[in-house]
């Protein structure tokens, strides 16, 4: 079974600028977010980023694998990132992970040490594209795979 239990984002090393409230202020709040991607059959998930006016974005990110109709690994990952921009670049670097486990009839144990330690090191690259008021794309990409851009469709909720 293929796993992107990396979620939505991946690294790069090098310093990065934080990016101020009034760089980016139509993406304070929380958006709910998709990729055509990753919603298949057997693969199911959305995230909600919450933006801060203080440079900080938390997530929370749920996935569920399936083969056969039957649950393979459902869980949440939770991560608090650093929102930072780099160039015309905007980047999300992990600063805090935690996760939830719902389930693993297979005991494929997805956040083992090493998977743990893969997690904290990624950063994720986006562009964001307003279509309304509260809608707007996200365009992705991680920095290990900076060739393979998704977009994600991001609808802001109601505070």
């Amino acid at each position: 079974m293929s796993m992107k239990i990396w979620g939505t984002a991946l690294l790069l090393v090098g310093s990065i600028a934080s990016v101020s409230a009034a760089t980016l202020p139509r993406l304070d709040g929380k958006w709910q977010c998709q990729s055509s991607e990753a919603n298949t059959e057997n693969e199911k998930s959305w995230v909600i980023y919450d933006f801060s006016e203080q440079g900080m974005v938390k997530s929370q990110e749920w996935i569920q694998y399936k083969k056969q109709r039957k649950t393979q690994l459902e869980y949440n990952l939770f991560v608090d990132y650093r929102f930072t921009k780099k160039g015309d670049d905007y980047v999300l670097k992990p600063v805090k992970l935690s996760r939830e486990i719902i389930a693993d009839p297979l005991n494929i144990d997805p956040f083992n040490a090493e998977q743990r330690r893969d997690l904290t090191g990624y950063r994720i690259f986006f562009k964001p594209t307003f279509v309304s008021s509260n809608k707007a794309n996200f365009e992705m990409w991680y920095h290990i795979t900076p060739d393979h851009h998704f977009t994600m469709a991001c609808k802001q909720q109601a505070s």
